[in-house]
């Protein structure tokens, strides 16, 4: 049996936490981002492991240890189907990007602005990241280009189809326009609900809102106590029907929409 979620209080500041997560921070950065680059470059990162290549299985574990530094503990419900697929899912904070790569790394589309963010920006484009300009029909003309050609050589993508950041809890609307290269291919697209909690949802404490830069959150995240990053998967939506016709891109934003939004509104069995 679920219950609907209530919203938690922040947890407490805690500056004592950053006597730990700030060295072990600084120590991610300095021994564990070149060892990601370095897996990352062609030719190494295809390397088998254990049927999966090197650099998945190193972008993947840097970001679980990322979110653990940052005190999120990362739990999940629901299996991802094989690539490709499109992955559609609500946008609480830039940390939902981490979160997504622990699960699994995939491409990301992301707003033209991180990639001048520093360093931010640089490992974002080294990790798998198309960047759109908001507002620019040409960029969205490119970026549809991009996530065709790479559903077509099977890699997966993810996406925040709400076009944006709200500081209100909960699953805004869910836009079409990005969903059209999974219908123009016949991938399908996952719904994926994503929510920070701690005995009830701390959407408050995580959101990335106006006015929030990334180094303030950062730090707020490090000095409270660990909370749960919850990844909820529902079954994949076919984007073609039984008769081989694409469906309607419209219809499938509302019904992943719909089904994220079930699952934000849930707590885990």
């Amino acid at each position: 049996m679920t219950e609907t979620i209530a919203e938690a209080q922040s947890g407490p500041f805690q500056p004592w936490r950053y006597l730990y997560r700030l060295p072990t921070l600084l120590l991610l950065a300095i021994c564990g981002l070149p060892v990601l680059l370095l897996a990352l470059l062609p030719g190494i990162r295809d390397v088998d492991v254990d049927g999966r290549g090197l650099g998945y299985r190193v972008q993947q574990r840097y970001a679980r240890m990322l979110l653990f530094v940052l005190g999120v503990r990362l739990k999940i419900r629901g299996t991802l189907p094989p690539a490709p697929y499109l992955l559609v899912a609500n946008h609480i904070s830039w940390f939902d990007i981490p979160l997504l790569h622990a699960l699994e790394p995939m491409w990301l589309i992301a707003k033209d602005g991180i990639r001048s963010w520093p360093l931010v920006g640089w490992v974002a484009r080294a990790v798998g990241t198309v960047f759109i300009a908001r507002g620019s029909e040409a960029s969205r003309r490119r970026v549809a280009r991009r996530m065709a050609a790479l559903l077509k050589h099977g890699q997966p993508i993810g996406i925040f189809p709400e076009a944006g950041i709200s500081i209100e809890r909960g699953v805004g609307r869910f836009h079409a326009r990005l969903l059209a290269p999974a219908v123009r291919v016949g991938a399908p697209i996952v719904p994926v609900a994503i929510r920070y909690y701690r005995d009830g949802d701390v959407h408050a404490e995580r959101v990335f809102g106006p006015g929030v830069n990334l180094l303030v959150l950062a730090m707020s995240m490090m000095a409270r106590p660990p909370c749960e990053g919850q990844i909820m998967i529902a079954p994949a939506l076919p984007t073609v029907s039984s008769a081989g016709q694409p469906l309607s891109r419209s219809e499938l934003a509302r019904q992943a929409e719909q089904s994220v939004r079930g699952m934000y509104d849930h707590a885990f069995d």
